[in-house]
C-alpha cells in the first residue's frame, strides 16, 4: 500500500514517520556520545597512501549498514615489505647477493574482525491512553528520547568494552566471543602485577612520561592536531586529581599547545610531553584482586585504536501484542559491532597491537555519602 502524506501528529508506529526518525537518530547518535564531542572518531575513508602512515584518530566509524547480526566486517593491515635491498652491483634481478628469480618476496596481510551484534531495548507503560489524556506527557515523544539516550550511553560503554576486553559486552553475550584484556597491559613505576600496587603508584608527571616513553618507543600511531602528533589519555576523576596535585605538571603542561581550538587540546585536563590527558567519568576501576577499588584502569589511545561498524541504523519497534490495548511499549534496536585494533595474521598465531595500551595505577579515591 503506497503512503502519500504523513498524518499529523505523526505517531511512532508511522511507516514514513519512523523511517524519518530513524536517519536522524543515527546522525545524533554518532555525535553524541563524549568520543565524538572530543573530536577522537572520524569516517573510514580508505585513502591512506600505501607508503606511509596516516595519523588519524583513535576511533574509525564504518558504516556497513543492510548487515544483519551475527556478521562480520574484516579489516586488513598490509605488512611493511623486508628492507633487504636490491645490489647495487651486478645485475637488476639481484636481491641483496641471490637472485629474485623465483624468490620475490610475498605481500603479506594482519586482518581484524568485527563482529556485529544486536543492540536493543524497551521500555512500556500500562494503559497510555489513561496517562495521555489526564497528563501533558507525550508518551511516545519521552520514550523515544529516552531510548535514544540509552543508546549513547551504550555506544560509549561498548567503545570502553573494546578498549579493555576486545569485544563489547553484547557481542561476547550473543557471539560468545572470549573477553581478551588489552595485549599492552602495565603497572604504575613498573609493578608486575596489581598486587605489587601501593599508595606512591599514582598518575603522576613521571608516570605520563613513562606512558609517552611506552607510546613512542612501541610505535603507537600517532594522532595528529595542529601538524603535531599526540596520544591520547584517559582517567577518571580520581586518577586526574592525583595528576593535577603533581608539581611538575602543574608547571609545565600546556607549554606547547595554547590557543588551539581542536577538540581534542581544548577539552583535556592539560597537554604534557604530547599526551592530551582527559578526565573521563565511564573510565573503570578493577572489580577483583588486591585493593581492586582503589586501582585506576587509565586508557592510552593512538590513531585507529578501535574500529566500530554500523550495521544498521537504529529504529523505533512498536510492541505489537497489547493486552486489548491496556499495555503499550516502544523498543530500540540497532546491529552493530566494534573491537579494538589486535591484528592478527592469517594463521592467527600472532597478534600486532599499535593503537592502545591499558596502564593502571593506585588512585586516592574518596568515598562520599
Amino acid at each position: 500500500m503506497p503512503f502519500t502524506a504523513l498524518n499529523f501528529p505523526i505517531a511512532a508506529s508511522d511507516p514514513l514517520g519512523e523511517l524519518a526518525w530513524s536517519k536522524i537518530a543515527h546522525v545524533e547518535t554518532q555525535h553524541e556520545t563524549f568520543f565524538a564531542k572530543a573530536g577522537m572518531t572520524a569516517k573510514a575513508k580508505g585513502d591512506e597512501d600505501a607508503h606511509r602512515r596516516k595519523a588519524g584518530v583513535p576511533i574509525i566509524l564504518h558504516d556497513e549498514l543492510k548487515s544483519e547480526p551475527g556478521s562480520e566486517v574484516r579489516v586488513r593491515m598490509r605488512k611493511q615489505l623486508t628492507s633487504t635491498p636490491r645490489s647495487a652491483y651486478g645485475t637488476i634481478t639481484n636481491y641483496g647477493t641471490a637472485s629474485m628469480l623465483g624468490k620475490e618476496e610475498p605481500l603479506n596481510y594482519y586482518d581484524m574482525a568485527v563482529k556485529l551484534g544486536l543492540l536493543k531495548h524497551a521500555v512500556g507503560n500500562d494503559s497510555p491512553d489513561f496517562y495521555q489524556h489526564y497528563t501533558s506527557i507525550d508518551m511516545e515523544q519521552d520514550a523515544e528520547a529516552a531510548l535514544q539516550e540509552w543508546l549513547v550511553e551504550n555506544h560509549e560503554e561498548a567503545i570502553l568494552d573494546c578498549l579493555y576486553e576486545k569485544y563489547p559486552y553484547f557481542i561476547q553475550q550473543q557471539l560468545s566471543a572470549s573477553a581478551v584484556a588489552n595485549t599492552n597491559l602495565y603497572y604504575g613505576e613498573g609493578a608486575t602485577s596489581q598486587a605489587e600496587l601501593d599508595q606512591s603508584m599514582v598518575f603522576d608527571a613521571n608516570e605520563a612520561m613513562r606512558l609517552r616513553s611506552f607510546a613512542v618507543w612501541k610505535k603507537l600511531n600517532p594522532v595528529k592536531i595542529d601538524g603535531k602528533t599526540c596520544f591520547i589519555v584517559l582517567a577518571d576523576t580520581f586518577v586526574c586529581t592525583d595528576l593535577r596535585q603533581d608539581a611538575m605538571f602543574r608547571e609545565l603542561k600546556d607549554a606547547d599547545s595554547r590557543g588551539s581550538d581542536n577538540p581534542i587540546v581544548s577539552g583535556a585536563i592539560g597537554v604534557y610531553q604530547g599526551l592530551c590527558i582527559w578526565e573521563y567519568q565511564r573510565m573503570r576501576t578493577m572489580t577483583s584482586g588486591a585493593s581492586a577499588a582503589n586501582i585506576g584502569r587509565i586508557g592510552l589511545l593512538g590513531a585507529d585504536a578501535i574500529a566500530v561498524a554500523y550495521g544498521s541504523r537504529p529504529r523505533i519497534v512498536p510492541r505489537v501484542e497489547t493486552a486489548y490495548g491496556d499495555r503499550w511499549g516502544r523498543a530500540i534496536r540497532q546491529v552493530l559491532g566494534a573491537s579494538r585494533a589486535d591484528f592478527q595474521e592469517s594463521d592467527d598465531s600472532a597478534t600486532t597491537q599499535q593503537s592502545s595500551a591499558e596502564w593502571r595505577v593506585w588512585r586516592k579515591a574518596e568515598t562520599f555519602a
